[in-house]
């Protein structure tokens, strides 16, 4: 595991957590003619290149552009709905979902990570994920976004989660030393799951058991004497963009699925500290949603 320490003092070891413009000329079929004194190349006076001197779109009746009589969508599938794919369900891809899963976004406040183990206690700190966040001792907000099959209606059988975010924005002072962490930690959307598990009564036990490439991106300032023998320096603020595996242990929910908690689980362990993440999640939307295959029994 990646982690950033102010080994001296704090000990703070975190485990942190085109555009591309293309022209296709096959699409003009229109030939320049002594008749065509627009300089399009077409071979119709309109100017516009599509060889249709009428409407200049290629459809007569709705000037829509599609070549799609009636509907003025301008995607020229005929199915009416407008996204342009020939298939009901509008995701653009022409196919059909292949099943439909639960998506359930949790608001994580009420979570706590902590530090411990520092040199002397002087980085020991619990940063509670709450309003306000920008308190020193408060992270977040954080967020995930879980997957359920949909079995009868409600989620069941299997959960994998989507996507993973989370604000780290603490400062930890001790000893005449401050260090400010302000990073964005993410992992996610990942289609077929970052991570997945069998739902097992209330219990989801993940396999793999972690938050696969979790992303860590910001600064850490550390100011004071002895910043200067760190890897910070002192008064300089350190970058950070790295991506690691941050640990998971088992997600219980609740009977309707409506809220979560993970008990606190060391995320990085070493002879500088411990840091813990207790995750604690509770619902604020859900909805069906398409799916790939690969969510689907």
């Amino acid at each position: 595991m990646q982690r950033y320490a102010t080994p001296l003092l704090l000990g703070l070891s975190l485990t942190c957590f085109g555009l591309v413009a293309c022209g296709d000329s096959s699409g003009d079929t229109g030939s320049a003619s002594d008749t065509d004194t627009t300089g399009d190349g077409d071979g119709d006076p309109s100017g516009d290149g599509d060889g249709d001197p009428s409407t200049g779109d290629g459809d007569p009746s709705t000037g829509d552009g599609d070549g799609d009589p009636g509907d003025g969508d301008g995607d020229g599938d005929g199915d009416g709905d407008g996204d342009g794919d020939g298939d009901g369900d509008g995701d653009g891809d022409g196919d059909p979902a292949a099943c439909q899963v639960w998506e359930i976004t949790y608001n994580l406040d009420g979570s706590q990570f902590e530090i411990s183990g520092t040199l002397g206690g002087a980085g020991d700190q619990l940063n509670f994920l709450d309003e306000p966040y920008d308190d020193d001792d408060h992270v977040g907000p954080g967020s995930f976004v879980l997957h359920f099959r949909d079995v009868d209606g409600a989620p069941g059988e299997k959960a994998f989660i989507n996507e993973y975010d989370m604000v780290m924005d603490f400062v930890v002072t001790g000893g005449g030393v401050t260090v400010a962490t302000d990073l964005v930690n993410a992992a996610g959307p990942v289609e077929c799951g970052i991570t997945s598990g069998d739902i097992n009564g209330d219990s989801v036990f993940w396999e793999p058991p972690a938050i696969a490439d979790h992303h860590s991106m910001g600064t850490i300032l550390c100011t004071g004497f002895a910043c200067q023998f760190t890897k910070y320096g002192n008064g300089m603020p350190y970058a950070v963009d790295e991506t690691t595996d941050q640990p998971l242990d088992t997600f219980t929910f609740s009977g309707d699925f409506s809220s979560f908690s993970m008990p606190p689980t060391i995320v990085q362990d070493d002879n500088d500290s411990t840091t813990r993440w207790e995750f604690l999640g509770t619902e604020v939307s859900r909805e069906l949603v398409d799916a790939p295959a690969c969510l689907c029994p």
